[in-house]
């Protein structure tokens, strides 16, 4: 049934491993409003406060704090501390779909998109899991594990969604979503906030552009990575430091924002001469909904960022470079490659609202007991 407002009633569930998750949905969760959903949005952390100061519109949206496993990472060997943790996720994800049963009930939802929130479904709701992730970076001994697990969290969903090109020599994931997890898979292309601020002929206003990503200790060596690289120019440069709340600041002919809006960051990206960034997928559709090459530098042990860079300088020909190249100062003059092919939000913004009249239809069906 619908909530007393008589809207429907939608959950968006996102993880909040670092920004790019929350990024990402933003143009889902607009849409879904414009549509005339309610929309519940529920993460914790820096993305939910990333999200809150998106959007000023209470009657339409509402937010929630979700539990979440706080990850660790350390500066090198990643790998082996998150193998580490996996029991206490699986725990989680077991944790993840109590909690989302009772939020459905108490809040009368008639339909999730979760990215990446492997415990958000719930039973005889419509939802769909969004992830770019078919096969976790694991040691190869340990992949057909890691398939049948995805495949057994990615059963409890109706729909599989990934934001990327079909396999194939235009596929931005490569490897990554290469493995049959779900009967029903939709790749919806590019997904970016920022691709509604394409500008069509961009002027040069940066020397260089950096943005910083991830989370501690990476995030504070790549911020003085970029800072080195930068400083061995005198024209203006612009670090966008990712700090909600912080203010922006200006040291010599280094800018630092910490929060910009949309509009601005794109217009950045675009008018910078060289771009500088992690190899996270979500920077990377930012990327190419903007028609931006970058030098990549993946986060030292996130196999997901080595796997992404080398896929993007095999496949497309960029720049990419380890965290202690760029802290030595052994950086490439330029971007360089080719921008891989791909529409940025259109597809998905269709397919959304496919789903979204096809979960009504279901609700407005009598179903079988």
């Amino acid at each position: 049934m619908c909530a007393p407002d008589n809207r429907p009633q939608l959950l968006v569930a996102i993880l909040d491993w670092g920004m790019g998750h929350a990024t990402r949905t933003l143009p889902l969760i607009e849409h879904a409003m414009a549509e005339g959903w309610h929309v519940h949005v529920a993460t914790k952390g820096t993305a939910l406060k990333w999200l809150k100061s998106r959007f000023d519109d209470a009657d339409r949206l509402t937010f929630h704090v979700k539990p979440g496993m706080d990850m660790k990472y350390s500066k090198r060997g990643n790998l082996l501390t998150i193998a580490g943790q996996m029991p206490a996720f699986m725990a989680h994800v077991a944790h993840e779909r109590r909690w989302t049963q009772q939020f459905v009930r108490d809040h009368a939802v008639q339909a999730i998109v979760s990215d990446n929130c492997y415990g958000a479904s719930a039973p005889g709701i419509p939802s769909v899991l969004m992830t770019h992730q078919l096969q976790i970076p694991v040691p190869a001994m340990m992949k057909g594990v890691a398939r049948r697990v995805v495949g057994l969290w990615a059963s409890d969903f109706d729909e599989l969604w990934v934001p990327d090109n079909p396999p194939g020599q235009a596929s931005m994931t490569g490897s990554l979503s290469k493995a049959t997890v779900h009967p029903h898979v939709h790749h919806l292309g590019a997904l970016s906030r920022l691709a509604k601020h394409r500008l069509p002929s961009p002027s040069r206003r940066w020397a260089k552009v950096g943005m910083v990503s991830g989370l501690e200790p990476h995030r504070s060596l790549m911020e003085a990575g970029l800072r080195q690289w930068m400083a061995a120019t005198d024209e203006p440069c612009l670090v966008i430091a990712g700090r909600p709340g912080e203010p922006d600041s200006q040291e010599g002919h280094i800018t630092t924002w910490n929060d910009p809006d949309d509009r601005d960051l794109a217009h950045a990206l675009q008018e910078a001469g060289s771009v500088m960034c992690r190899s996270g997928y979500s920077s990377q559709l930012d990327l190419v909904a903007l028609g931006v090459k970058a030098i990549l530098v993946p986060t030292p042990g996130q196999p997901e960022q080595e796997l992404l860079g080398k896929h993007w300088q095999d496949a497309f020909g960029f720049s990419c470079i380890n965290q202690e190249q760029l802290l030595r100062g052994d950086v490439p003059q330029n971007a360089s490659g080719t921008m891989p092919a791909a529409q940025a939000n259109e597809l998905a913004l269709q397919r959304l609202s496919s789903w979204l009249n096809a979960c009504l239809t279901f609700h407005q069906t009598p179903q079988e007991a």
